[in-house]
């Protein structure tokens, strides 16, 4: 008999299973459900990015209407700093002037939280700094620390947690039942060797369990909003799609693996239970405190602390740096008056430039511990695939560490180009300055970019390959079976 007709019909049996209908049933309410909450969450960032882009917007066409009417009302110059701040007509109004800038989600964020919900969406940036991000200054709404530390309960995670135990719920007794209600006997008389039956029979239900499940969900993730780029979407999508199949797929492959070795119902369940505790709860957990351990980031508090103590040591210095600063810019030092320690604009100068120089150390320790960190996970990720399966995702989806940290290195380089700009311009500064379309823009990292950096092959043979020695050793092990037709 060939393969497809035993397929055939082992469709026409499982077509009387309830139990398996209403687990699949219920694993996609569960993963539209997921990403519900996840398109809910998507929908707050959107309008958030929306709202503070164009509050950033409108500050700015303020100014340039202010500066309009004050140079038609030949206002006079500004007689002090204080002054010169609140006037749109020098640059050091339009430098000191906070904007938004914001991460864009990607078209299949909503698939995936990840942990872009412990970061704001916004970070305010002018030429003097950069706002932290978790500055308060956003207004960030008030989050419950629990819900933070549990994460949200998206797609991913059903699919992560949820479907793999649904799975072994289906399959942990597909062979064992047969012995246990006496008919081991009658599938060792058929024609067919037994373990081509068993391996159709876990072929067929992994087939409509994976169509049951991940179908409807990518149905509801078209149907959400049409993507902006249609060619990227349907990439990223495809990527997505192909490895939460075989990340399920894995887990059938356990369970007939697990069938295999002849045990009874109630070893397989504590078998297969133990490998899904020990894969998706205590690998990731170990390789999580391993990281900590191995490559602790530096604390927070500490920096924060010698951030203060930077600038206290600085401002007690500004006349040598001061100096240094002069000597290092000729440039900047003004032709039609002389210096000194009073000049504020020169001293900020200075001293920013200093303060930016004492903690460079810092910030570089800070990224070379983070990349340090995702190296590893990258390495020993494939001991476990649910690390795998989330690691990928979350590359695929734009909402992994990696997209966050090219967010991040993006607004640090936004930042040293409005320096580079502005700071000339402050020592220098009068209320003539009219170089609007010469201002650094921000240039987004493209979300689309996330699934071009992923490795999506290298992830899919992480967890595809265990799968297939897992149903060779199944295999092999089904060859057994004729041995204990009589027992």
């Amino acid at each position: 008999m060939k393969s497809l007709s035993l397929c055939r019909i082992e469709c026409r049996q499982l077509r009387h299973d309830r139990v398996f209908w209403a687990t699949s049933l219920l694993c996609a309410a569960a993963l539209l459900f997921g990403f519900n909450n996840g398109r809910q969450w998507q929908t707050g960032q959107d309008a958030l990015i929306a709202e503070y882009a164009q509050q950033s917007r409108q500050d700015f066409e303020e100014l340039l209407n202010m500066a309009k009417e004050l140079r038609a009302k030949n206002q006079p110059p500004a007689k002090t700093v204080a002054e010169r701040e609140r006037d749109p007509r020098y640059a050091l109004t339009l430098g000191g002037m906070a904007q938004h800038i914001c991460r864009q989600n990607g078209d299949l964020a909503a698939l995936t939280v990840g942990q872009t919900d412990l970061y704001n969406a916004c970070i305010l940036v002018n030429a003097w700094e950069v706002g932290g991000a978790y500055d308060e200054r956003l207004h960030r709404t008030l989050e419950n620390p629990l819900r933070l530390l549990f994460g949200r309960f998206d797609a991913a995670f059903a699919i992560l947690t949820l479907l793999p135990i649904a799975i072994l719920l289906l399959t942990y007794n597909q062979l064992s039942a047969e012995r246990e209600l006496g008919t081991l006997a009658l599938l060792g008389c058929q024609p067919v060797p037994p373990r081509r039956i068993i391996a159709a029979r876990f072929a067929v239900r992994a087939a409509w369990f994976v169509a049951l499940t991940l179908l409807p969900l990518s149905l509801a993730l078209w149907l959400a909003e049409p993507p902006a780029d249609v060619p990227s979407f349907v990439a990223a999508w495809g990527g997505w799609l192909l490895l939460s199949s075989v990340y399920l797929w894995f887990w059938f492959a356990c369970a007939f693996w697990i069938n295999s070795r002849g045990n009874g119902s109630a070893e397989n369940g504590l078998l297969l239970a133990g490998l899904w505790l020990f894969l998706v709860v205590v690998l990731p957990g170990c390789l999580n405190l391993g990281l900590k351990q191995w490559y602790p980031l530096p604390s927070r508090m500490a920096f924060i602390d010698a951030s203060r103590e930077a600038t206290i040591e600085v401002g007690k210095r500004k006349s040598e740096l001061l100096g240094k600063y002069l000597i290092d810019h000729p440039d900047r030092v003004p032709q039609t008056r002389s210096v000194n320690v009073d000049d504020y604009i020169q001293t900020r100068l200075a001293l920013d430039e200093e303060t930016q120089r004492v903690l460079a150390p810092g910030r570089a320790e800070f990224t070379a511990q983070q990349g340090r960190q995702l190296q590893l996970v990258e390495r020993l990720g494939f001991l476990s695939p649910a690390i795998v399966y989330q690691h990928a995702v979350q590359q695929l989806t734009g909402q992994g560490q990696d997209y966050q940290q090219a967010f991040l290195e993006a607004v640090a380089e936004y930042h040293q180009r409005l320096r580079a700009f502005y700071f000339p311009k402050f020592v220098q500064d009068g209320p003539e300055f009219s170089d609007y379309q010469a201002i650094p823009q921000f240039r987004h990292p493209p979300p689309a970019d996330a699934f071009r950096r992923s490795n999506l092959l290298a992830a899919c043979v992480g967890v595809g390959l265990p799968s297939l020695l897992l149903v060779v050793a199944g295999w092999r092990n089904m060859r057994r079976i004729r041995f204990k037709v009589g027992a």
